[in-house]
């Protein structure tokens, strides 16, 4: 295996510092896509991001470094007195600030509009104010997951994952890109969209229709599967118009209950 130029050594290095890739791009200033090609044209990339996937368990021992010994070392004796234990230091003051930010995040979570109420503080600053207590690792992975939570929650809808983080929705999007998200849950709305559009015909496809509006809306196949449902119920309806039972006609033939019938009845304007 090829041994590794300087600079692939001190990007792995921060890898394994910061075990994430947006706090790796930040440290170096440049943009995530600078950042993931030059690690793809080093041919570290995989190992990269294994090492930000790590626990301390996995990172690689130190290796010893060969150096001429020094003088012998005189050891004391047993009978020597140990010395008095040394006083307590004083807590220092970036001491008492994290402690102070963690109890805060234990409470209202990684919510910035809610840290930013709290601190008085808000956008650049606030992390800053996370990044000097040497909480800025901490506060990023809770937000990444706290963010997969609610992706998951409000089945990829952006407007309700934005306002219960009550910040609008250009901010969750600018966020997600910060966390390094925003491909990840992007393949996550692409598979349930997938999904969407494999249910059957009649029943389950109408189903969705009635009673999955919100979700399909955020999945952007709304108005498509309202226009293919409005098209194919139609023809059903036009066939059953005029007869006395047509509307529970209607309902069998699409395998629908009758107040379900009537729902898409009116949800298609069908007269």
């Amino acid at each position: 295996m090829p041994r590794l130029n300087e600079r692939a050594r001190h990007l792995l290095g921060l890898f394994a510092y910061h075990r994430d890739a947006p706090l790796v791009a930040r440290a170096l200033r440049v943009p995530l896509e600078t950042l993931d090609a030059e690690l793809t044209s080093l041919g570290i990339r995989a190992k990269a991001y294994r090492l930000s996937r790590g626990t301390d368990a996995q990172m690689p021992r130190a290796a010893a470094v060969e150096a001429p010994s020094g003088p012998p070392v005189r050891r004391r004796s047993r009978e020597a007195a140990a010395p008095p234990p040394a006083p307590s230091p004083e807590p220092k003051p970036v001491e008492g600030e994290a402690a102070m930010l963690r109890a805060l995040l234990a409470e209202v979570g990684p919510r910035r509009a809610a840290l930013a109420e709290r601190l008085g503080t808000s956008g650049g600053a606030l992390l800053a104010r996370f990044r000097a207590a040497g909480l800025e690792r901490e506060l990023a992975l809770r937000e990444r997951d706290l963010i997969r939570a609610l992706w998951s929650k409000h089945r990829v809808s952006e407007t309700k994952v934005a306002a219960e983080l009550n910040i609008a929705p250009q901010e969750l999007r600018e966020l997600l890109v910060e966390r390094g998200l925003s491909r990840e849950l992007e393949a996550q709305r692409d598979r349930l969209r997938r999904e969407a559009l494999r249910r059957r015909w009649p029943r389950d496809r109408i189903e969705q229709v009635l009673d999955r509006r919100d979700e399909l809306r955020a999945l952007g196949i709304l108005e498509a599967l309202d226009r293919e449902v409005s098209v194919r119920a139609g023809v059903i309806w036009n066939s059953l118009r005029g007869k006395r039972d047509a509307l529970d006609l209607f309902a069998k033939k699409l395998h629908l209950t009758r107040a379900e019938a009537v729902r898409l009845q009116k949800l298609l304007h069908l007269s």
